[in-house]
């Protein structure tokens, strides 16, 4: 998925996307209830908005980070 979110954020400029590590950041991703990889969580103010599970080629990724 690297390479296609990668993608996108330069595509979609006015969305900040940073990836985690869960094997460094466990309690993250608990934190979060990541449960499977890749999991994508976009927030909007703050709060999670929504959720997407699984790879997903670049125009889902894109309709995802453009909500």
């Amino acid at each position: 998925m690297a390479p296609v979110v990668s993608a996108v954020s330069e595509d979609v400029q006015e969305v900040n996307f940073y990836s985690v590590d869960v094997d460094d950041s466990p309690k993250l991703a608990s934190q979060y209830g990541v449960m499977s990889i890749p999991t994508m969580i976009l927030f909007k103010s703050g709060k999670e908005v929504d959720r997407k599970t699984g790879a997903m080629p670049e125009p889902a990724v894109k309709d995802f980070a453009s909500q």
